[in-house]
C-alpha cells in the first residue's frame, strides 16, 4: 500500500509540473491574439482621403464658357476661382485652371472695367482774317432706355422666370441665378432676401441696374 501511494504522489507530481508550464504558456497566447487582433483592425480603419481638385490646362480655341459646360458648371465660378484670371474674356493655351466643387463657396471677384476713350478735344486756330473758336461738348451723364426697376424685371425674368427656387443644371440658384453657392444659404427662398441680395450684386458689379440690362443686352448673362 505505502508504494502504491508513493506511486500516486510521483504521479501527480509529474502531472502538475506538465501542466503548469502549459498553463503558463496558454495565457500570454490569448492576450498576443487579442493585441495582434486590435492591431489588424486598426490597420483596416483607413483615413477617408480629400478629394482631389480637377485642373484643367486651357487648349487653343477653349473659353471659360466651354470649359464650364464640361465639367456642369459656369464661367462665373470658374473666373471667381481663379485668380490668375484677369479678364473671363481672355484665357491662354497652356494656362492651369481649378474646376471648384458644387458645394464650394466662392467670392465675387469684380469684373475688370470697361476701357473709356476719351473724347477728343479740338483746339482754337486763328486765320488771318478771322478766329474762331472750337470748344468739345461736355460729357454727359450715360442714359439707358429703361428704368432700374424695368431693367431689375427683365433680368430676373430672362434668368429664372422670376423664380426664387430656379435652378439651372449647373447649380446657379434663385431670381437672378447665383452661381457661388453663397444666395441659397443665405436667404433660401426668401424674395426679399434675394432681392436685396441682387440689388447689392448690381451695384457693386455694374455700378447700377441699368449697368447691369446693358451688359445682360451685350451678352445674354450677367
Amino acid at each position: 500500500m505505502r508504494i502504491t501511494a508513493l506511486l500516486m504522489v510521483s504521479a501527480a507530481v509529474v502531472v502538475t509540473t506538465l501542466v503548469s508550464p502549459i498553463a503558463a504558456q496558454a495565457a500570454p497566447t490569448k492576450e498576443t491574439k487579442v493585441a495582434q487582433a486590435t492591431e489588424t483592425k486598426a490597420e483596416e480603419v483607413k483615413k477617408p482621403e480629400a478629394p482631389k481638385p480637377i485642373m484643367v490646362t486651357v487648349t487653343e480655341g477653349d473659353s471659360l464658357s466651354s470649359i464650364a459646360e464640361k465639367y456642369q458648371s459656369t464661367w462665373v465660378r470658374l473666373y471667381n476661382a481663379n485668380e490668375s484670371i484677369q479678364n473671363p474674356d481672355v484665357i491662354n493655351p497652356g494656362q492651369q485652371l481649378r474646376v471648384p466643387t458644387v458645394d464650394e463657396q466662392l467670392a465675387d471677384r469684380p469684373l475688370p472695367q470697361p476701357v473709356v476713350v476719351a473724347a477728343p478735344v479740338t483746339s482754337s486756330y486763328s486765320a488771318p482774317a478771322r478766329t474762331t473758336s472750337y470748344r468739345a461738348a461736355a460729357p454727359t451723364a450715360t442714359s439707358y432706355p429703361v428704368s432700374a426697376n424695368a431693367a431689375k424685371a427683365y433680368i430676373y425674368s430672362r434668368e429664372s422666370g422670376n423664380n426664387p427656387t430656379a435652378t439651372n443644371p449647373a447649380g446657379c440658384y434663385g431670381i437672378g441665378q447665383d452661381c457661388n453657392g453663397v444666395l441659397r444659404s443665405q436667404c433660401g427662398a426668401d424674395y426679399a432676401c434675394q432681392d436685396a441680395y441682387f440689388d447689392a450684386y448690381a451695384q457693386r458689379r455694374y455700378g447700377s441696374w441699368e449697368g447691369a440690362y446693358a451688359f445682360w443686352q451685350a451678352n445674354h448673362w450677367w
